[in-house]
């Protein structure tokens, strides 16, 4: 079946904080991505944090995603843990700063999955529902600190 990877990058003009802070609060994730969020356990030390489940509903897809690692205004890695088209799936968004007003997301993901040869279908959706929802994600970002 093996193993596929996107690999995104979204620079926007806001300090990194703010583009951490959009990406990590998992109950508004849909206000960029094509599916519907909801917590389902906190993480910690925030809410959002280590530990953090969120579900995921898209289409016909119903999963659980958690939070693995996290470390504020750097970096996020989770994986699903239930659920979904792949059996298996992590996922880094790294946040760096470019200057003092410019920044950087880097989102890989790696997954295999579940039905032999819909790896590239697979693919093909989330990278451009990604791609789609970096790009929002920077333009909000970028409207909302400049107020």
């Amino acid at each position: 079946m093996g193993i596929h990877t996107i690999t995104l990058e979204q620079t926007a003009n806001v300090p990194k904080k703010i583009l951490f802070h959009l990406l990590s609060d998992h109950e508004k994730l849909g206000r960029f991505f094509y599916a519907d969020f909801s917590l389902v356990r906190q993480g910690k030390p925030d809410t959002n944090g280590i530990g953090a489940v969120r579900e995921v509903t898209t289409g016909p897809f119903r999963f659980q995603e958690q939070i693995i690692d996290y470390k504020e205004n750097e970096h996020l890695h989770y994986k699903i843990i239930n659920g979904g088209p792949m059996k298996e799936h992590g996922s880094w968004i790294r946040f760096q700063s470019i200057n003092a007003t410019q920044s950087l997301i880097h989102y890989r993901i790696k997954f295999s999955p579940k039905i032999s040869g819909t790896g590239w279908l697979i693919k093909y959706l989330i990278e451009k529902d990604v791609r789609k929802a970096l790009s929002t994600i920077a333009q909000l970002g970028e409207s909302e600190w400049k107020r």
